[in-house]
C-alpha cells in the first residue's frame, strides 16, 4: 500500500538572518525491507529512495513534495513523504507489530542560517551555521556564535498522516 505523510515545520527569523531550509532530513519508518520498527530513514528531496540506517540499505521511500515559502519574517516547509507499506512483524521482536505511521513518529528536518551583522563586518564564513528541528523537542533559539546576534525562533516540527 502507498502511505503519505505531511511533515510540517516553521520558523521565524529575524532581520539580522540568512535563512534557507536543507533538503535533507531524518525520519522513522517500520520499514518493509529489513522488517523493523522504528527505524531511522535518511531521505533526501529529489532522491528516489531513502537510506534506512540499521543495515544501511535503499528504503521504499522518498520526499515527494518540499514546499518552503515565506511569509514575513516567518519561514515554513512541508514536505510529504511517501512510502511503500505493508503489514508486518518486527525480525527481531516477535511481539512488535509495524503500522502506516510508526508508534512513536519522529523526524529531523535540518537547515542552514547565516549572520548578516558578521556578512556586514567582513567575516568570511558568515553562511555556515547549521541547525535542525527535531519532533517533540522544545522551541529552538538560534544565535550567531561569532557575535551573538539572534538569528531564528522555531518550533517542533508536526507530523501527520495524509491521505
Amino acid at each position: 500500500m502507498l502511505s503519505h505523510v505531511e511533515v510540517t515545520a516553521r520558523v521565524t527569523v529575524t532581520p539580522a538572518a540568512h535563512f534557507v531550509w536543507s533538503n535533507r532530513l531524518d525520519f522513522t519508518h517500520d520499514c518493509l525491507v529489513c522488517l523493523r520498527v522504528g527505524r531511522v530513514v535518511q531521505l533526501q528531496h529529489g532522491m528516489p529512495h531513502g537510506l534506512c540506517t540499521g543495515n544501511e540499505h535503499p528504503a521504499p521511500m522518498r520526499v515527494s513534495a518540499f514546499d518552503a515559502t515565506e511569509r514575513g519574517a516567518e519561514r515554513r516547509l512541508r514536505c510529504r513523504i511517501t512510502s511503500w507499506w505493508a503489514p508486518f512483524t518486527d525480525l527481531m521482536e516477535p511481539e512488535v507489530q509495524a503500522s502506516e505511521l510508526t508508534a512513536q513518529p519522529w523526524v529531523r528536518l535540518n537547515y542552514r542560517v547565516g549572520c548578516h551583522t558578521c556578512r556586514d563586518n567582513g567575516v568570511g564564513e558568515w553562511l555556515g551555521i547549521e541547525g535542525h528541528l527535531i519532533s517533540g523537542a522544545a522551541p529552538v533559539t538560534s544565535s550567531c556564535s561569532r557575535c551573538g546576534t539572534e538569528l531564528i525562533t522555531g518550533t517542533a516540527p508536526e507530523i501527520d498522516l495524509v491521505g
